[in-house]
């Protein structure tokens, strides 16, 4: 078993991810940015970042249940640490969000489809709760990430036990349950589930709980899942963040440590920071090369931003989260 539960390779992921996520959003969806179309699509593959944060996510979860010696009756301590530690951030962005979309309506060079934020839609925010309300949407489209991987908070908590089992016959039957997931729903948690196996299976296998076979079987199924149910570029990314957790496990690089440990802020912030800076300036921006100094300079303000905030609030909410301990049980 890895002694330091700390795992130096997730911060690197996590800055990859959130970098490409970010570019995908700069590069390919701003309006009248970028028309090359070779760029394009080179950087669409950036949106799969995603899928990389759900992988390290499938990972993290389980394996910091585990060292904490976590039990079903622990649950609701650990949705709050959850909450502690991701909701304050989210917040912040949200009504950085709404401000910016009362900022962009009002603008002479706005011709999109935004509307103004109603009270019902900002409260369905509150708990993710857009996605069960077929006439609302996401003030900021990012935030269905949030939406999935809160549902995956709610859910490993749940079937941790289960799955982090000694016995094999109960961990297959939370394989089977993991797998089924797109089988039967193709949307929400249980369509994505496949590629959280990839980083569960990951933790099981570092924290000795399974042999490398088992490792193999549970990789092999879930990549022929996500082939089957999602696309290539989504098993790509999935399969780099499994490649360098399983063998890279102490990589570390400075730059990449410090936009991994912003990087939620990044992921929150990106589409309203740099977004701002680019719809309101792509239309001054007429060469190649003046445009690419725009990206870079809206990737610096995201940075920037997400610091700030990373300082301000994340931080602090990241630290309070920690000092909120599972108490041992009595025997």
């Amino acid at each position: 078993m890895i002694q330091d539960k700390n795992i130096p390779v997730l911060n690197s992921l996590r800055a990859i991810a959130a970098l490409s996520v970010c570019l995908y959003h700069y590069v390919c969806t701003v309006t009248g940015l970028v028309n090359s179309e070779y760029a394009i699509n080179i950087f669409s593959f950036g949106k799969y970042g995603v899928q990389m944060f759900f992988v390290i996510s499938g990972f993290i979860i389980p394996w910091s249940l585990f060292h904490s010696s976590y039990t079903i009756k622990h649950y609701f301590t650990f949705v709050a640490k959850r909450f502690i530690r991701l909701e304050p951030p989210y917040i912040v962005s949200l009504i950085c969000a709404i401000i910016y979309t009362y900022i962009r309506l009002r603008s002479p060079h706005y011709n999109g489809v935004d509307t103004t934020p109603t009270a019902r839609q900002i409260a369905l925010h509150f708990g993710y709760l857009i996605p069960f309300f077929k006439d609302e949407h996401w003030i900021r489209p990012v935030y269905w990430t949030l939406a999935i991987e809160f549902q995956y908070y709610l859910s490993i908590g749940i079937f941790f036990p289960l799955i982090a089992s000694k016995k094999m016959y109960l961990r297959f039957i939370s394989y089977a349950i993991i797998l089924s997931g797109p089988v039967f729903m193709n949307s929400f948690l249980p369509y994505h589930l496949p590629v959280f196996l990839l980083g569960i299976s990951l933790f099981l296998y570092k924290a000795k709980i399974i042999q490398w076979q088992e490792l193999l079987v549970l990789t092999a199924a879930s990549s022929f899942e996500i082939l089957f149910y999602h696309d290539i570029g989504t098993f790509a990314f999935s399969a780099v963040a499994h490649i360098s957790i399983l063998f890279f496990t102490q990589f570390k690089n400075k730059l990449l440590s410090f936009l991994g440990d912003i990087s939620y802020s990044i992921y929150l912030f990106h589409s309203i920071t740099g977004v701002l800076i680019l719809n309101y300036c792509a239309h001054l921006m007429l060469s190649p090369f003046y445009k690419v100094l725009l990206i870079i300079a809206a990737v610096c303000i995201t940075i920037l931003s997400a610091y700030i905030v990373y300082r301000v609030i994340e931080l602090p909410s990241k630290r309070l989260s920690s000092r909120i301990k599972y108490k041992k049980l009595k025997k």
